[in-house]
């Protein structure tokens, strides 16, 4: 008897679960697909805006490193493999990164490789190889140096959305090395200690738009001309300066002028470009002269205008950036 009510009732019991399960089934198929984790493809090219006196400027990279910063998450995910540019598959990739300047870049993670991620916002984390990164100078065949503190280069958080996916070669995620922000030499001229890459203008962007044009030889000849990129909230227009360098040299004065959000020297013929902006309104000015732009100290150059203080006739521009366009303007 005992027995046989121990079967009676595990076959009452398993037939209530069963009708349980099969409703829950059924009501909560939608809530299944919901509950499950969407995922992103990633795929990753590298990008610079152009540094001057340099010829070459190369970067051996080991891995990336995506980190998700999501509270409570321990999620990372290590790339180890990469596309060249002959689209093999190899272990480590040495890049110049004055090769792709502007609007142009280097892919060096294909969506086909299958890297997925939750979306949300990552860090990522460039493990570099010393020995393989350096600069070489114009007419200098001596290969600089470029340290980067323990080998690891950590960037500003960065949004992994379904919404950026790779367009033929194009990837969806770019590391734009801003060098004339972010090389730094240690030394000077006369005792030249080799470069370091700052965190501070190296940023990766998706979703974005191009900024291309040309300045008339009437500006180009009152020497080197840079076009200089702000927000288009601001109203006095500073050249480059990190007030978060150690070396950084507060003036007297308190700096009211914004800092660029990039910047490009302007070609002997003329033209000019800025890749890799997310879209928005910004505001383009000109500033042409002998002096050369200091990327941590303010120079306190007046923009826009000539070395010499002497007033161009060329205005700010207001320019709307909108995603995968390139905008053409000209001063």
């Amino acid at each position: 008897m005992k027995s046989s009510f121990k079967l009676s009732l595990l076959a009452v019991l398993t037939s209530s679960l069963m009708a349980c399960g099969g409703s829950s089934s059924d009501s909560n198929d939608g809530q299944s697909l919901v509950d499950a984790e969407s995922k992103a493809a990633f795929s990753l090219g590298v990008s610079d805006a152009p540094v001057d006196e340099a010829e070459s400027v190369f970067i051996e990279i080991d891995s990336i490193s995506l980190i998700d910063t999501a509270e409570g998450s321990e999620n990372t995910t290590t790339i180890d493999t990469f596309t060249n540019e002959q689209d093999e598959v190899v272990q480590t990739i040495k890049v110049d990164l004055l090769s792709y300047q502007g609007t142009q870049q280097l892919k060096i993670i294909d969506e086909s490789q299958g890297v997925e991620l939750t979306p949300g916002e990552y860090e990522l984390e460039l493990n570099v190889v010393d020995a393989g990164s350096y600069v070489l100078l114009d007419n200098d065949a001596t290969e600089h140096p470029i340290k980067v503190p323990s080998s690891r280069l950590r960037l500003g958080a960065f949004a992994v959305v379904e919404t950026a996916v790779q367009v033929g070669d194009t990837p969806a995620y770019t590391v734009e090395f801003d060098l004339r922000k972010s090389l730094v030499q240690r030394g000077n001229a006369n005792n030249n200690n080799g470069y370091i890459i700052k965190p501070n203008g190296v940023r990766v962007v998706s979703l974005y738009g191009g900024i291309e044009g040309t300045v008339s030889a009437g500006l180009t000849n009152l020497g080197q001309c840079t076009v200089y990129l702000y927000d288009e909230t601001a109203t006095e227009y500073g050249d480059l300066f990190d007030p978060e360098d150690p070396d950084f040299v507060a003036p007297a004065d308190p700096i009211t002028a914004s800092i660029p959000l990039a910047s490009t020297v302007v070609a002997t013929d003329g033209s000019f470009a800025i890749g890799f902006i997310e879209q928005g309104s910004y505001q383009l000015a000109l500033n042409c002269g002998t002096d050369v732009d200091d990327n941590i100290q303010y120079d306190g150059f007046a923009i826009p205008s000539s070395a010499d203080g002497t007033t161009l006739d060329a205005d700010v521009l207001t320019v709307e950036v909108t995603s995968q366009t390139t905008t053409t303007v000209s001063f």
